[in-house]
């Protein structure tokens, strides 16, 4: 009914448009062709193709000048980029040699409203450089209270998992306690408090930051549309957000630059930050090639459980919902073959524990091995992980980054034994930086840069990175055509 009456109004009055103009955005958003949205047009459905164009520019615009002024307001804020790569004419690459690749980088604006203004004092974060040099070994160990609160993580998220997965639970008297106590096992470090983030999109840039050269380029390109000067903007401590390719491009352009002639050719302003949900997604390779095992030789192994769920993806270079599915469906299912009954909440309590102390335990696994049961030592070594990876995810729904920084601890090692050595570089920069050469307000606005909550509610924020990644997707499937800014 709303429908006919939207196209009886547009097809007398053109003007009269709201909702023809959202049912075509989004109907362009989703992928639909420019020749179905002109014939919905002249059917009074939708407006224009061109009329879909001049909105985009409209709201990309509106969208900068929210972030300019964020810019150049005296509240503190991060900068968080990503590069993209739109493949276009990819059809045309042998036959007419046309194809060619966009690289292009997406910018957000994202404010921290609990950062100080000491936090971009730019001589305290110059004086404390190099003082890393005196770090020791001790320094990137788990430490004894760092095993004692990842073991109860641990027993609350098998607590968590059992009154949550397993089968008719929702009916369980004594289900809101088990829930209660499972979150009361949960460690707290310094968790955020939940806080709606302010996140101002900044377009995207026609620059390719995936190299040294491209990312000066873009804090150049960043600096100019801001407004801001060059003195203004290279005068404080300016926080960089990204994936690893991103510090590592920053921390060698920097290198390069150190006898350059003024602070902003040095790139000494900027204060490089690797995000989490990078760290999430290498943890998922790491996860597959230490336990993805054989199907035939071990039928506890990931391989297995693959092959039992019919799932088609490459174990080789998993994508991140793929993996994430997998583990969590693998490690779930090991946990609630341990219970065939109704539990107490006494029972359940007792369960976690000795759950946890006989099969996320390492030694447990070396019993099992010098027992030659290959099956169960294996099956430790994941649960062990596997829970990591977990306390992991629910650290970052918590906004909880004393514990972001006791997973990077343990995914130091796991990282190396995999292969994965950039980002068990990257695990040891973070600890190092935090131990030796951040000051205390510059350290809150860090942690405060990697989570964001687009909601404002608890246990709803997710990594920075991830929501740019949301943005890029967004972005792709509505074919925006680039501006050089």
């Amino acid at each position: 009914m709303v429908l006919t009456i939207s196209m009886m109004i547009f097809t007398r009055n053109s003007t009269t448009n709201l909702f023809p103009l959202i049912l075509g955005l989004f109907m362009e958003i989703g992928g639909t062709s420019s020749r179905v949205i002109n014939t919905l047009s002249n059917a009074g459905v939708s407006v224009s193709v061109s009329t879909i164009e001049r909105l985009k520019k409209i709201l990309s615009d509106d969208a900068k000048r929210h972030a300019v002024a964020l810019l150049n307001s005296n509240r503190r804020f991060f900068s968080l980029l990503d590069n993209i790569n739109i493949f276009l004419r990819k059809s045309e690459q042998r036959l007419f040699n046309k194809n060619t690749m966009i690289n292009a980088t997406n910018i957000v604006i994202v404010s921290l409203p609990n950062a100080v203004e000491e936090a971009v004092n730019l001589e305290e974060k110059l004086a404390s450089r190099g003082k890393r040099a005196s770090a020791v070994g001790a320094d990137i160990l788990p430490t004894r209270e760092d095993n004692e609160k990842m073991w109860g993580s641990f027993e609350g998220l098998v607590v968590q998992f059992i009154a949550t997965y397993c089968p008719g639970s929702e009916s369980w008297d004594e289900r809101k306690e088990m829930m209660g106590y499972a979150e009361s096992l949960m460690a707290k470090d310094r968790p955020l408090e939940p806080r709606k983030t302010d996140t101002r999109p900044f377009g995207v840039f026609d620059v390719n930051e995936g190299s040294k050269m491209g990312m000066i380029k873009v804090l150049k390109a960043l600096q100019e549309a801001s407004g801001l000067t060059e003195e203004e903007w290279s005068g404080k401590t300016r926080i960089i957000a990204g994936d690893w390719l991103t510090s590592s491009n920053f921390r060698s352009a920097r290198r390069d630059r150190s006898s350059d002639i003024n602070a902003m050719e040095r790139l000494e302003y900027g204060e490089e930050l690797s995000q989490l949900f990078h760290f999430a997604l290498n943890a998922t390779h790491m996860l597959m090639r230490l336990h993805f095992g054989n199907a035939i030789l071990d039928p506890g192994s990931l391989a297995k459980h693959k092959g039992l769920l019919n799932r088609t993806w490459d174990a080789a270079k998993p994508n991140y919902a793929d993996g994430k599915a997998l583990i969590r469906h693998s490690l779930i299912a090991r946990i609630l073959y341990s219970i065939m009954w109704k539990p107490t909440l006494d029972e359940l309590k007792e369960l976690a524990t000795t759950l946890v102390d006989n099969y996320a335990d390492p030694m447990s696994a070396r019993d099992a091995k010098s027992h030659n049961d290959d099956v169960a030592a294996h099956s430790i070594y994941f649960i062990r992980d596997a829970l990591i990876f977990c306390e992991f995810e629910h650290a970052v729904s918590h906004a909880d980054a004393g514990r972001v920084l006791r997973v990077l601890k343990f995914w130091a090692f796991s990282f190396r034994g995999a292969g994965l050595h950039n980002y068990a570089r990257e695990c040891l920069e973070i600890l190092l930086r935090w131990e030796y050469e951040l000051t205390p307000p510059l350290q809150a606005a860090l942690e405060q840069s990697w989570f964001v909550n687009r909601w404002g509610l608890p246990g709803r924020w997710i990594a920075s990175d991830l929501y740019l990644e949301q943005l890029n997707f967004w972005v792709k499937v509505s074919d925006y055509k680039l501006r050089k800014v």
